[in-house]
């Protein structure tokens, strides 16, 4: 543990713990920006492949509308900076044990979160086009088909795709991968059952492949990420904008280490910070105020904002405590956050407070402070339990 020594002998500790509490909040956005995503959470979206002959290329994009014609109102985005958000509408409880060909859904009082094959109030009603495919140029029937195979996953739980009775389409329970494949046709256009078991981060990694008319070659291309939040907490949002493609990597849990310095990515996460860079400037720095005469400790922290409903930081608990050694603790009452005063942000506009130690320093031989943040998760199977220091 280390101290910053502060006259007097006063010190500072930061220290993160974990502590499981219910919360968790989701954000419904429709058609929104934020940051610099684009978020949908309803409306219809259809994942697009697109082929050119000539080049003999595909890519694979988001189509949001009913035409699959940009001319006509779509809009069609790339997957790179499109959040689809499966937010709490498509939360179901199973309320018995299901039939043993739907056993993948769990089992009496298991949730999980399902987007169904016709348009839901409040869900994002999620499928699949071919628009952007000539006719012809594939074999198979109604102007040719081809596949868009799950080639790689990571997410917080299983994830299925399949219509009917089940006709399963896509399972991760599949090892190894590819998870499985949906066949479209050129021009189709189509709606399945999506089934994600857990809330979090749901990354989809995408292929299209078909065999050519003309000579019966099959032509793939390359894979495309699609970034997936289900029903998220404010640290998937932050988990996932931080990052991006490896969001569900050992190394972006709160629990790592990003840059490598020995501090949890959770510290980066409460202070408002870039985990994968250095940490010092954005500690908490102790200072000594005046009042009525006499001196006291504080303690000035960055406390992110954070976005509503998204990042917002409502899934973590500050603390300020106080002590006479490095080994007993007692938490200073201030009445909660409002007590707290807010100072000038940060040079990067990060909201900064200082908390002050009510007991003068001159009534003390030693006196330290420290700030204690904890992980208040969503009660989910993916949490991760987080403790330590940071030094």
């Amino acid at each position: 543990m280390t101290g910053f020594s502060l006259l007097r002998n006063a010190a500072l500790v930061v220290s993160l713990g974990p502590i499981v509490l219910a919360g968790g909040t989701a954000a419904v956005f429709g058609e929104e920006a934020w940051k610099d995503w684009n978020v949908f959470s309803t409306g219809h979206t259809d994942l697009r492949a697109d082929y050119e002959p000539e080049s003999d290329r595909w890519s694979m994009k988001i189509d949001r509308g009913d035409s699959g014609d940009p001319g006509t109102g779509d809009e069609i985005l790339t997957p790179a900076r499109t959040i689809l958000l499966v937010t709490d509408a498509a939360k179901r409880t199973l309320d018995s044990d299901p039939p043993e060909d739907f056993s993948f859904l769990g089992e009496e009082g298991d949730t999980y979160y399902r987007i169904l094959t016709s348009e839901e109030e409040g869900v994002l009603f999620l499928g699949f086009n071919g628009y952007g495919v000539p006719t012809g140029t594939f074999e198979g029937d109604l102007g040719g088909e081809f596949y868009v195979e799950l080639t790689d996953f990571a997410g917080a739980g299983e994830f299925f795709l399949y219509t009917g009775g089940p006709n399963m389409l896509m399972d991760t329970r599949q090892d190894p991968p590819p998870y499985g494949e949906k066949r479209e046709f050129a021009g189709g256009h189509s709606h399945q059952n999506w089934v994600f078991r857990e809330p979090g981060i749901h990354l989809l990694e995408l292929t299209p492949h078909g065999t050519l008319a003309s000579d019966g070659t099959v032509s793939t291309g390359d894979p495309t990420l699609f970034f997936v939040l289900v029903d998220p907490s404010p640290a998937d949002w932050w988990r996932l904008d931080t990052f991006r493609e490896n969001a569900k990597s050992p190394e972006a849990e709160l629990t790592g280490d990003a840059s490598g310095d020995g501090r949890p990515n959770l510290l980066a996460y409460a202070l408002g910070y870039d985990p994968k860079g250095p940490a010092e400037r954005y500690l908490p720095r102790p200072g000594i105020v005046e009042s009525e005469g006499r001196e006291h400790l504080s303690l000035v922290f960055r406390k992110p904002r954070g976005g509503g409903g998204t990042d917002d930081r409502s899934d973590l608990v500050y603390r300020v405590e106080a002590g006479v050694d490095l080994t007993e603790w007692e938490a200073l009452e201030y009445g909660g956050d409002s007590a707290w005063e807010e100072i000038d942000p940060d040079y990067d506009g990060t909201r900064r407070v200082r908390a002050i130690d009510p007991e003068p320093l001159e009534t003390h031989e030693r006196r330290y402070m420290r700030l204690v943040v904890e992980w208040a998760p969503p009660d989910r199977d993916d949490q991760e339990s987080v403790g330590g220091e940071s030094r």
